[in-house]
């Protein structure tokens, strides 16, 4: 077996989410096996269809787009897959870093605040200050548990919107649907 490489295409048995878009379609490898339950969560919740018609409520060109506030639709909302008022926790490992086009969670500055709103990093030198530090404490770094390996001009297109000065775009950004896929 290979070693494991971040932005590796995925392979036969691997699972890769499909976000469709009102810009276009991107598609990310995820990490179930790596992350655990941070993988499992995102997972859950785009087959609850959870993120349908939910939007990218938070965009910071050359850093990330942030989504999947389901409730409020306005970054102050959303759960974890178990349930309303339900959060988890984050799951570090080394070989996963805030690169261009990785999948991350966003969360409180709490422990086991992660619910459901994700933001994937736009940077072209990634987002590497939400590393977790060398020492692992949860609350000092955040979880990535995918990988854009196709799209990246619908991650373009979304993170070039026009915004506010809240970083929410001017015209609204929709997820339209995430589909979960087993290669």
């Amino acid at each position: 077996m290979s070693e494991f490489n971040q932005t590796d295409m995925p392979q036969s048995g691997e699972t890769v989410a499909v976000i469709s878009t009102n810009h276009g379609q991107m598609k990310l490898r995820l990490f179930p096996e790596i992350v655990g339950e941070a993988a499992d969560n995102f997972i859950e919740l785009a087959r609850q269809g959870k993120y349908d018609g939910s939007p990218f409520h938070r965009v910071i060109k050359s850093f990330m787009i942030q989504g999947g506030d389901f409730t409020d639709k306005n970054g102050m909302g959303g759960h974890a897959a178990q349930g309303k008022g339900c959060t988890i926790g984050d799951v570090y490992d080394p070989r996963l870093r805030h690169i261009l086009g990785a999948l991350s969670w966003a969360k409180t500055s709490e422990p086991n605040s992660i619910g459901s709103q994700f933001f994937i990093v736009h940077g072209k030198d990634g987002a590497h200050f939400l590393d977790h530090p060398a020492n692992g404490h949860d609350h000092q770094g955040y979880t990535v548990f995918g990988q854009l390996y196709e799209g990246f001009e619908t991650l373009n297109s979304i993170a070039t919107v026009k915004t506010d000065d809240r970083d929410k775009p001017k015209e609204e950004v929709l997820i339209e649907s995430i589909v979960i896929e087993n290669l």
